[in-house]
């Protein structure tokens, strides 16, 4: 049984539902906001932050590969003009997207 179909069903289903227009590096696309990370103080730390990593899902079929200091305009809530991120780092990466922590550009 192949699952091509069905998997790109999902993706299709996904964007289409969680999606926000996007351009990465002047590319159109979309992507999908992804919950916010808080990562913990180490215990002995003096001092320290918990700052939450922005994270995002960009599609592989429209962008193949997303480098390190690639510019994503979007779109966020209620807002008129794009905010531009910068990839800081790779998340992970799936057969159907890049999984990227980004930084305010």
């Amino acid at each position: 049984m192949d699952l091509a179909a069905l998997r790109s069903l999902v993706r299709e289903v996904n964007f289409g539902t969680h999606g926000v227009a996007a351009t990465v590096d002047g590319v159109p696309t979309s992507i999908i906001w992804l919950t916010p990370v808080t990562e913990q103080t180490p215990g002995g730390a003096d001092f320290g932050r918990n700052e939450a990593r922005r994270s995002m899902a960009i599609r592989r079929d429209d962008v193949p590969a997303v480098p390190r200091g690639t510019v994503v305009a979007v779109t966020e809530h209620l807002q008129a003009a794009p905010s531009l991120w910068k990839v800081d780092s790779m998340d992970a990466v799936f057969s159907d997207h890049h999984r990227v922590v980004v930084l305010p550009a």
